[in-house]
């Protein structure tokens, strides 16, 4: 009884204290924590003296970076970045806030380049119509350290790293240095069969390493890792990457690769560029005047399409190539009722259909017209290339008949080989078709 009573007494009394009394107890109240974090935000992104280097991955599309300042009492940010030339030497200025939300978010509120990679209208970046390349322009605050602030995109959960620039850095940038840095990066990888030599399986492999400077959004600003065995298989990773002064990163925490994570390609000096892992251990980069595996194991991994030119001759064309696209040329003008233009020719592969698309483009009077003609196409494990005639759109059966030399004739029946052409004056790796029937039909172009 003594003890009901003691615990009673006890209840009464903690009911009679006043809220007040426990309140000094618990942690700050969720309103009092996001206005710390505004301040800590806002303090953070106009204290930086010499801006912010910013990188950012999409979700849909590839990653970008950008150098930006931020004048608070103007709610002002300036920006330059590595979408195009243009964005990399010409300042784009815009307004930001912050604001109170889940957490503090920064809100790029009025249209600059990372308005570009969420714009809807393909027209203005290329994106894709209504989601652009899955971007944000709101970033809650997620942490911060003494040199560094990190954001998160609102909707699509990218993440915003800021890294303060130096002095150095914020003169290149503000003179119109970027452009040049971001070129001189790209000539290392532009037609030089980049690969390097790594221990995977207790054997010393290559690695070809391509670069996509692209901004398309399934395929560009991507860099793209490829090893084929012996056994012909082939094993790659694509990451997403973007350029800043100090080199070009691998963003989402860098690319795993037979179980090396890498993280960072730059300039070791003036004439070589090398490749960091996590670690921080440096692989050279090495290069090949030719792609160090088969085109035709590449062929649908790495490469998907041919571009022949408009001409009546080209390196790596045969002869009997050349007389006969002569003839088809003729036939199109002449015979064809609307007297057309054989112009360039595209071979596009579909890898999972199993299908071929000739474009052939065929200009009249100053307006452009475009046929298109579909294969279906085998390829065996020796890379030797069957077609098949499928279809054809409206131009593509009219002009059908008047390219007969070419296709009824050859890519109808023959069967075909594909390899590397080097066009001897400009030192362009191409892709060359061969008829193994016909060895003097042979067609090139670049390779895509």
């Amino acid at each position: 009884m003594k003890k009901l009573l003691f615990l009673y007494i006890c209840l009464l009394s903690l009911a009679g204290c006043k809220k007040s009394d426990f309140e000094s107890n618990f942690e700050q109240s969720p309103e009092a924590r996001y206005q710390e974090e505004l301040v800590k935000v806002n303090t953070a992104l106009t204290g930086a003296g010499n801006g912010w280097v910013v990188n950012l991955a999409t979700q849909a599309g590839g990653g970008y970076a950008f150098y930006m300042t931020f004048d608070g009492a103007k709610q002002e940010v300036k920006m330059y970045g590595d979408l195009n030339d243009n964005t990399a030497t010409r300042i784009g200025t815009s307004t930001y806030r912050v604001k109170a939300d889940v957490g503090a978010t920064l809100i790029f509120d009025t249209y600059n380049y990372i308005n570009w990679l969420q714009d809807p209208n393909p027209a203005a970046f290329g994106g894709d119509r209504a989601t652009g390349f899955k971007s944000d322009v709101e970033f809650t605050f997620d942490h911060i350290t003494t040199d560094s602030l990190v954001m998160i995109g609102k909707k699509y959960k990218q993440k915003l790293s800021m890294v303060k620039a130096t002095a150095a850095q914020k003169a290149i940038y503000e003179a119109g240095g970027y452009k040049a840095v971001i070129d001189n990066f790209k000539s290392f990888f532009v037609a030089k069969n980049p690969y390097i030599e790594i221990t995977a399986g207790g054997k010393n492999i290559k690695v070809a390493i391509s670069l996509n400077t692209s901004n398309t959004v399934l395929s560009g600003k991507r860099v793209t890792f490829l090893n084929v065995g012996e056994d012909g298989v082939s094993t790659s990773v694509i990451g997403k990457y973007s350029t800043t002064l100090d080199g070009i990163n691998i963003l989402n925490d860098g690319l795993v690769y037979q179980g090396i994570r890498f993280v960072k390609f730059a300039l070791k000096d003036a004439t070589n560029i090398v490749l960091y892992d996590n670690t921080g251990k440096e692989y050279a980069i090495k290069y090949s005047t030719i792609p160090i595996f088969p085109l035709s194991q590449l062929f649908g991994k790495v490469y998907t399409s041919l571009s022949l030119v408009n001409a009546t001759t080209y390196p790596g064309w045969g002869a009997d190539y050349v007389a006969r696209r002569a003839t088809a040329a003729r036939e199109m003008l002449v015979t064809n009722k609307f007297g057309l233009t054989l112009a360039e020719m595209y071979y596009t592969f579909n890898f999972v259909t199993k299908t071929m698309v000739l474009k052939v483009n065929q200009p009249q009077n100053g307006t452009l017209y475009v046929a298109n003609i579909t294969y279906g196409f085998t390829k065996s494990d020796a890379g030797v290339f069957k077609f098949t005639y499928q279809t054809a759109d409206t131009n593509g059966a009219d002009i059908y008949p008047n390219l007969a030399a070419l296709l009824a004739q050859r890519l109808n029946v023959d069967d075909f080989t594909i390899d590397y052409f080097v066009h001897p004056t400009t030192g362009e790796v191409l892709g060359q078709f061969k008829s193994v029937q016909n060895p003097t039909f042979t067609f090139s172009g670049s390779l895509q």
